[in-house]
């Protein structure tokens, strides 16, 4: 594995690992649990792929074991190779310098760049996304509440405060973003009107000898 193929969520995997050993569904609990979700989207069928890549890859090591009678479960620990891999990620200026560009960066590209949405059609989407980022910083809002009620750490709670600081300057930018978007409705609208009254017009002409 290199720094090129390397991706964030891989980073993610490995660290979970590198406090103890796990498995899949632990790792997909605990993301739940402290609320993760908010800043890395991991399903668990992903995360049963990186973690039989890393095996793959000699990051990680597998061995069954059964507890409480429950059965055998497939617990994943980091290899001293895995363990160098981590460190090495975590500083990796490939993932220190990605910028928070998201898939919604590409949808907004392309709401820039087409005609085939009316300005009350791309407004639409974007209140969409709008909604969505209020619904983020409420739930971000939320977990980092009950962090500062259970005396969680100060840098998970630094996270959070991440989180909802990028949404609401999105939010910010949104909001800027609609307001032109009213003016080009309202141009928008004053042409289909004079389009419609030029066509009533010339409906209503009277025929030429």
């Amino acid at each position: 594995m290199n720094v090129t193929t390397a991706s964030a969520k891989d980073l993610f995997v490995l660290g979970r690992l590198s406090v103890r050993p796990t498995h899949g569904h632990e790792i997909m609990r605990t993301l739940a649990e402290s609320r993760s979700d908010l800043w890395v989207e991991l399903s668990e069928k992903h995360v049963y792929y990186i973690l039989k890549k890393l095996e793959r890859n000699g990051l990680v090591r597998v061995e069954e074991r059964a507890e409480g009678g429950r059965p055998a479960r497939r617990v994943f620990s980091l290899t001293p190779e895995g363990v160098r891999e981590f460190d090495r990620l975590i500083g990796a200026d490939g993932l220190i310098e990605s910028l928070p560009y998201s898939d919604f960066d590409v949808v907004f590209g392309m709401l820039s760049y087409t005609d085939r949405l009316t300005p009350a059609d791309k407004t639409a989407v974007l209140e969409r996304r709008a909604a969505h980022l209020r619904g983020v910083v409420a739930d971000a809002t939320a977990a980092s509440d009950m962090a500062v009620e259970a005396h969680a750490p100060a840098l998970p709670s630094r996270v959070f405060a991440k989180v909802i600081r990028v949404a609401e300057a999105e939010l910010g930018w949104l909001h800027e973003v609609l307001a032109d978007l009213q003016v080009l409705c309202e141009a928008w609208t004053a042409l289909c009107d004079e389009r419609r009254a030029e066509s009533h017009d010339d409906a209503h002409a009277p025929a030429l000898a």
